[in-house]
C-alpha cells in the first residue's frame, strides 16, 4: 500500500505571486514581472534573499565612532583652557550641547550609560562598538542621514572623523505604467492598456538578485492561467503535510492525469491528456468525442503505469485502478469552451470512484454564434454591441 500527499480540490485563486525570481532589465532599474501588477499595497521586493527594499529605499544610518575607552575627560587641560568635557552633537534631528562626565579613566559603557540619561539621546543612539563610543543617526537613512561633532569635547574622545553620512544601498521604486495588452496573453484586436511594474528611481548597483511579491491582474495570474481556481497541496494546522491512501489516493491519480497537459513532464512526456487541445473546434460534438477518447487513453496510460509499478512495490486492490467504467463528456450550455467530465472507474476491490471535473482552456474564448448569446466577449476588451452576433453575422 502506497500514500502520497493530499492535493486540494480546486479552489478559488488568490491571485499573489509569492517571490516571483524577476531579472533585473537592461536599464538597470526595471523589474519586469510576469503579469502586471493589480495592487500596489501587496508588492514586496526582496533582494539576495536577505533584504526587503522598501519603496522608498534601502539605505545605512549614519554612524561615528571615537577612539576607544577608557577616557580621559577633564574640564580643563592646561594651555588649552576649560571646556575639554563639552561635546556638540548634530543629526537629521536637530543639535545638542552636554558635558560629558568627569574622570580619569572613565569606561566606555559608563560613558554609554549616561550619555543615553542625556538629552543627547533625543536625536542620536549611544550606544558602544568594539570598546567604543558610537553615536548615530535614527531618523532616517541613506545620504540625508548624518552625524556632526565638534566642541573641545570631541578631541577629548580622540574622534577621527568629526562626520558622517548614510549611503544609498539601494534606490527607491514605484509602479510605472507601460503599453500592454490586458487581459490576454495573445493580442486579439485588444486595445493595449497601462500595466504596472516595479521599477528603480536611479540604477541599481552591483548585481543582486530580486525576487518579487505581488498580486496579479486575474486574467494574467501566473498561478492559476487565467482560470480563477488552482490546486496545491494541503498541510495540516502544524504545518505538516495530509496524506492519503486507497480509494482516495485513486481518484487524485486520475485526477492529476487528466487535468496534467501532456508533454508538460519533460521527463514524463507521456503523461497527461491532450484536452487542452481539443477545445475550441467549431464542432462541439467532435470535440467531446475526442475529449472522452483522449481521457479514456490517458487513464490507460495510468492503469499500466499501476501494473508496473507493483512490479517494485507493493499497490493495494484499494488504490489500483482495474477498470474504466464510464467516461461522459459534456459541454456548457451556454459556453461550449467549458466542458464537464464525469468519470466512473473501479478499483481492484471492486468499489466504483466517481471523478467529476470543470474542465476550461486557459485563454479560450467563446465566439459569438446565432443563438443570439455574446458567450462573454466582454472580458476581452470588446463591448456589448461590438460583441453581439450581429457582429460576426450580420443582422
Amino acid at each position: 500500500m502506497s500514500v502520497e500527499i493530499l492535493a486540494s480540490s480546486p479552489q478559488g485563486c488568490p491571485h499573489l505571486v509569492v517571490e516571483e525570481p524577476v531579472p533585473l532589465g537592461g536599464d538597470r532599474r526595471s523589474l519586469t514581472t510576469r503579469a502586471p501588477v493589480a495592487n500596489a499595497g501587496t508588492v514586496r521586493v526582496l533582494v539576495n534573499d536577505s533584504l526587503y527594499v522598501p519603496p522608498d529605499g534601502l539605505g545605512t544610518q549614519a554612524l561615528l565612532q571615537a577612539g576607544a575607552g577608557p577616557y580621559r575627560i577633564e574640564r580643563c587641560t592646561g594651555i588649552k583652557g576649560p571646556d575639554e568635557n563639552v561635546l556638540t552633537v548634530n543629526t537629521s534631528l536637530g543639535s545638542r550641547t552636554i558635558s560629558l562626565p568627569l574622570g580619569p579613566r572613565v569606561k566606555t559603557e559608563e560613558l554609554v550609560r549616561v550619555l543615553r540619561l542625556s538629552p543627547l539621546s533625543e536625536i542620536a543612539e549611544i550606544t558602544a562598538r568594539n570598546g567604543a563610543l558610537a553615536i548615530g543617526d535614527v531618523n532616517t537613512s541613506g545620504p540625508e542621514s548624518f552625524v556632526l561633532v565638534s566642541g573641545e569635547g570631541a578631541g577629548t574622545l580622540r574622534f577621527q572623523q568629526r562626520g558622517a553620512r548614510g549611503r544609498e544601498i539601494y534606490p527607491p521604486w514605484d509602479l510605472v505604467a507601460r503599453q500592454d495588452v490586458f487581459p490576454s496573453l495573445t493580442p486579439r484586436n485588444l486595445v493595449p492598456t497601462p500595466a504596472r511594474y516595479p521599477q528603480f528611481k536611479r540604477p541599481v548597483k552591483g548585481n543582486p538578485q530580486f525576487k518579487v511579491t505581488y498580486t496579479a491582474m486575474p486574467e494574467r495570474c501566473p498561478r492559476c492561467e487565467g482560470t480563477y481556481v488552482e490546486n496545491d497541496y494541503q498541510f495540516d494546522l502544524d504545518g505538516g503535510i495530509v496524506t492519503i491512501e486507497n480509494e482516495d489516493l485513486l481518484t487524485q491519480a486520475c485526477l492529476k492525469a487528466v487535468l496534467t497537459v501532456k508533454g508538460s513532464n519533460p521527463y514524463h512526456p507521456g503523461y497527461g491528456a491532450t484536452v487542452s487541445n481539443r477545445i475550441g473546434s467549431k464542432n462541439v460534438r467532435s470535440t467531446a468525442a475526442a475529449i472522452r477518447e483522449d481521457v479514456i487513453n490517458c487513464l490507460s496510460r495510468v492503469k499500466n503505469l499501476q501494473n508496473e509499478q507493483r512490479k517494485y512495490q507493493r499497490v493495494s486492490d484499494r488504490e489500483r485502478l482495474y477498470r474504466i467504467t464510464d467516461v461522459s463528456v459534456r459541454p456548457k450550455a451556454d459556453d461550449p469552451t467549458v466542458f464537464f467530465l464525469d468519470i466512473t472507474v473501479s478499483n481492484g476491490s471492486g468499489v466504483p470512484v466517481e471523478v467529476n471535473i470543470v474542465y476550461s482552456a486557459p485563454g479560450a474564448v467563446a465566439l459569438a454564434g446565432t443563438n443570439g448569446k455574446t458567450l462573454g466577449l466582454e472580458p476581452t476588451g470588446l463591448t456589448a454591441s461590438q460583441s453581439s452576433p450581429s457582429q460576426f453575422f450580420g443582422r
